[in-house]
């Protein structure tokens, strides 16, 4: 309950700021004289967007399994639906859920894959933001030093990460003898994240292969310049004309921004992040505020219709899956194989 009254609190405050000093009539005559044949330059970009997304998963998964593209996109798809319709980010855990009950894999190993995707991604961002604040004109230097604060810590977090990969024992007894020295921490939550980060190491596998890895960064890569790709198109709907790299530092303060603790949806937060990255260019708010709706929509939409399809197509009833979502997200981390989830008929 307190993290939906945050939520709602987040979202109505992005909103009000998003909003401030802005006429709704204005924003009415933004989507009247927009331009609206670009939609299908944003929805194909979408289906793209997700499809590498899908197949950047199989990659993440061969050393649990080799999947196929279309094995994993339902529970993907699933699992965005619920980010979309629900708090907390359960869609996170629905599709893990959902593809260990259908294959029986370790959920901890699963969930090491989701939280990579999410490393990669955090990665693949910053690289696009970065390199974007450096060559946008008419920023001022403390963006360019923001850039190269992010190139940092960028390069720290891969150091990190390989380390991980490249000397799991090690790191896991080193993060082990930090744990021990934080006595503020619960010695539960101290022993879980040491268990996950144990159990895990087996979704790392694909890390450990040149080719894999090769192809992990490939796809992430793709994935936020096709992300790029339809913010252009939404500003360009709305008669604004940013460069490709404004539109990635859309996409980086977007993406980072939905971080925040707020309703189902991000709604509020996209508009103001939009409104944040494109303040500087000039532009007319009640525009930016305009374009960003449309965007937003334009990928709420369709996921969360394709997402509930896929709910009701696999036999899952979406109550019962939130439930065990809920479930699962207050319990310990660790996962075990013999865990199951019973859908409904």
């Amino acid at each position: 309950m307190i993290k939906i009254i945050l939520g709602l609190v987040v979202t109505i405050g992005c909103l009000a700021a998003a909003l401030s000093g802005v006429d709704f009539g204005a924003v009415r005559n933004s989507f009247a004289r927009a331009d609206y044949t670009l939609l299908p330059v944003i929805l194909l970009s979408l289906f793209a967007y997700f499809y590498l997304k899908a197949i950047r998963w199989t990659l993440l998964l061969q050393p649990l399994r080799r999947f196929r593209v279309k094995d994993v996109f339902a529970p993907m798809m699933i699992g965005f639906m619920g980010n979309n319709i629900l708090p907390a980010h359960l869609g996170e855990f629905m599709r893990v859920f959902v593809l260990g009950r259908q294959t029986g894999l370790s959920k901890t190993a699963i969930f090491t894959t989701v939280v990579l995707e999410r490393i990669f991604d955090v990665v693949a961002i910053l690289a696009f933001l970065g390199t974007s604040l450096l060559f946008v004109d008419g920023l001022s230097d403390s963006y360019r030093t923001t850039s190269i604060v992010m190139a940092g810590i960028t390069s720290a977090g891969i150091l990190v990460l390989l380390a991980y990969v490249c000397w799991t024992a090690w790191f896991v007894r080193v993060a082990e003898a930090i744990l021990d020295k934080l006595q503020f921490l619960p010695q539960s939550l101290r022993t879980t994240i040491a268990e996950m980060l144990e159990s895990g190491a087996d979704g790392l596998g694909s890390l450990r292969s040149v080719r894999l890895a090769a192809g992990i960064v490939v796809t992430s890569a793709a994935q936020w310049f096709l992300m790029g790709v339809m913010v252009y198109a939404a500003l360009w709907s709305f008669d604004m004309r940013p460069s490709l790299t404004a539109s990635f530092v859309v996409v980086g303060v977007t993406a980072f921004g939905v971080t925040v603790p707020s309703s189902p949806g991000f709604f509020g937060v996209i508009q103001l992040c939009f409104w944040v990255s494109l303040s500087v260019f000039g532009y007319d708010k009640a525009d930016v505020f305009a374009a960003s709706v449309y965007y937003h929509l334009a990928q709420y939409i369709p996921v969360t219709l394709l997402g509930l399809y896929y709910v009701s197509r696999l036999g899952f009833g979406f109550s019962a899956l939130r439930k065990e979502a809920e479930a699962e997200a207050e319990e310990e981390p660790a996962r075990h194989e013999s865990d199951e989830m019973s859908p409904t008929t």
